[in-house]
């Protein structure tokens, strides 16, 4: 039983596919048929799942690799497939639950939108890309579906195309995606044309031998550890995809304009599938990063920076949705810092854990937008508890989780990463405890402003439909209990690092209140909490009980305040390069090509020996048979005078 779920795991990515093709060209013009055929196959998809996943936990060791010839011309070979292993079930389960209660939630969010059917023709798409991503077997088709996802979020964050708001949000979007993907694809054809030699197949490509692949390159001496062509370059280099999509700094600017897309999307993005793609690579490549020391300090040292950069800028937002927009980078920040510091399990839990509460954060600011006649300033705001108790109550977990209050599902996760700070780095630790302080504050004040006070606004507020409530309450099931999975609490201790780890588990088997007040009481366990206490009680202080530190930083630290609200001015600085030099360059050196080059060379130059050779050619083309018949023989003549010289 359990092995005919792991071989049609193929069905769980194939039925979102089937469903985007039928609502495109047959079903665009029901909206009940093309949310049924949208939900339904999505909804296979998570009972597939965690049939897939109960399978996998069963046996941790089965790893099933379908591989399927694609190209084959001599030694040249790619292979497409499906890979089914631990990473890829709990990958599985996370994207096909959120895609699942994204789309529900769709239906109450979209119902008016005259693109209804469009949208979820998009969601399926988008959701199969991204199933297609963690099935992959290799770099090659994993590049595939790598640049499918960025389509997709192209089409949805410029899903209301007519807002140039929007329009040049996904062209952002789609710009810098292409930066940190020509840096990938130049990774992997680095990876097999330094490898190809060794190997005459797909395996120079395949997950599942890139450490026999790179033991044989760093053994062998093929390619040096450091070096300008070296393992590190090439680790670099694919790093470039995920920085993108993962929205890394200094490649960010992207993420907080993609809010421009409606809020579902915006939940789907920011949670379970895009920026987790980039996550998921590296974890996915880690062979090669572990391989090189240099790249390791750099994933981590660019994570960090990341985190607390965008902490800092979400402390002064007043957008709701970018308010959350800044706590995703964060967030993932913390995640690529626990992979660069060698805390593989750890990144990933977080990864796990983040994408339930962050869903469900950005589906209650949907509930807040619609509820306030699609205010999204939370100036405008306030209040809002005593209107809207469900999705307050919500978002009070969510705030808590991501804030790291004990026993919720980001308290296990965030606690795991710093752990592993305190025990590489310490200058790390230092930036993740300042990180989880802001986090605290700023997620605070986000619900403070929101749900607290008084009602600013002139709208008339009031809780939305079931059909966006009950996503929120199933997405913050998860996100107070799945940390446990993690925990010291529960018998064996922490599960998801025993399921999921790179190279041998040290398992230990202890658990237990003891062992939980042990680990609390640590300097890396107390630190995180008080970070948490202080961040939420000046949050109070502040936004309810009306502490001026807000108009100190305003009035007294009047740069600080202006480089955080103006998000350190980044995207002006890259404006100013694009338009002041690259362009104007890129004209003068095109002029350049353009009339030296291509019109002075290649056109002129053609034109110029066609008309010398013609000519020449004229004057020998002058109609008299008699001139023709001297030049026949005179030519014969000369070829056998040759000949008998050449045979003498």
């Amino acid at each position: 039983m359990s092995e005919n779920i792991l071989q049609n795991a193929w069905l769980i990515a194939a039925l979102p596919l089937i469903s985007a093709l039928l609502i495109i060209f047959f079903f665009n013009f029901s909206r009940v048929i093309s949310a049924t055929l949208s939900i339904g196959a999505v909804a296979y998809g998570l009972i597939h799942s965690l049939l897939v996943l109960n399978a996998v936990y069963q046996n941790p060791e089965r790893v099933l690799e379908v591989n399927i010839p694609w190209i084959v011309a001599g030694n040249f070979k790619l292979f497409v497939g499906y890979l089914v292993d631990p990473l890829c079930a709990m990958m599985l389960v996370v994207v096909t639950a959120v895609s699942l209660f994204v789309q529900i939630y769709t239906h109450g969010y979209m119902k008016e939108d005259p693109g209804y059917s469009r949208f979820y023709s998009y969601l399926s798409l988008f959701t199969f890309s991204m199933l297609g991503l963690v099935f992959s077997t290799n770099l090659f088709q994993s590049y595939i579906f790598w640049e499918l996802v960025g389509v997709c979020s192209f089409l949805l964050i410029g899903f209301w195309w007519y807002k140039p708001s929007a329009a040049s949000a996904c062209v952002k979007a789609f710009v810098v995606n292409r930066i940190g993907d020509a840096g990938l694809l130049v990774g992997i054809l680095i990876l097999y044309f330094v490898s190809v030699s060794y190997w005459d197949n797909h395996t120079t490509l395949a997950f599942s031998e890139l450490k026999n692949v790179m033991k044989v390159l760093v053994d062998g001496n093929v390619l040096p550890v450091v070096g300008v062509l070296s393992i590190t370059t090439m680790a670099l280099l694919i790093l470039m995809g995920p920085m993108a999509k993962s929205a890394q700094f200094p490649l960010h600017i992207w993420l907080p304009d993609a809010m421009e897309g409606p809020t579902p999307i915006s939940a789907l993005i920011h949670a379970a599938t895009m920026v987790a793609a980039g996550v998921y690579l590296i974890a996915r490549c880690y062979p090669i990063y572990v391989s090189s020391d240099v790249a390791m300090n750099i994933v981590a040292w660019i994570g960090a920076i990341t985190a607390i950069f965008s902490a800092s800028i979400a402390l002064s937002q007043y957008d709701i949705k970018r308010t959350l927009a800044y706590s995703t980078c964060s967030q993932l920040g913390l995640m690529v810092m626990a992979l660069g510091l060698g805390a593989y399990s750890a990144g990933l839990f977080h990864l796990m854990t983040h994408a339930f509460f962050k869903a469900m954060l950005f589906l209650c600011s949907g509930s807040v937008i619609i509820a306030c006649h699609h205010e999204q300033d939370m100036r405008e705001m306030g209040g809002l508890k005593k209107h809207m108790p469900i999705t307050s109550l919500c978002c009070l977990i969510g705030v808590l989780a991501i804030s790291g209050f004990p026993l919720l599902s980001g308290f296990w996760s965030k606690d795991m990463i710093i752990a592993a700070a305190w025990e590489h780095n310490k200058t790390l630790f230092v930036i993740a405890s300042i990180t989880a302080f802001m986090t605290a504050f700023y997620m605070f004040r986000l619900y403070f402003m929101t749900f607290s006070g008084k009602y600013r606004g002139h709208a008339h507020p009031h809780e939305c439909t079931p059909a966006i409530t009950t996503p929120l309450i199933a997405l913050a099931i998860p996100s107070i209990f799945i940390g446990f999975l993690g925990s010291p609490l529960i018998p064996g201790g922490d599960k998801f690092s025993a399921f999921i780890h790179y190279g041998e588990h040290h398992a230990h088997h202890e658990w237990g209140f003891g062992v939980f007040m042990h680990e609390l009481l640590s300097i890396q366990g107390l630190v995180p909490l008080f970070t948490f206490i202080v961040g939420t009680v000046l949050a109070y202080m502040v936004y309810v009980k009306g502490l001026g530190l807000n108009n100190f930083f305003k009035d007294k630290l009047t740069p600080l305040y202006k480089g955080s609200f103006n998000k350190w001015y980044i995207d002006e600085a890259y404006y100013g390069v694009l338009n002041k030099v690259i362009m104007p360059s890129y004209q003068y050196l095109w002029k350049i090509i353009d009339r030296v080059i291509i019109d002075g060379f290649f056109v002129n130059g053609s034109a110029f020996v066609a008309s010398f050779v013609g000519g020449g050619l004229r004057y020998i083309e002058t109609g008299r048979g008699q001139f023709y018949a001297l030049v026949m023989f005179a030519s014969v003549l000369v070829g056998v005078v040759v000949s008998l010289f050449r045979f003498k």
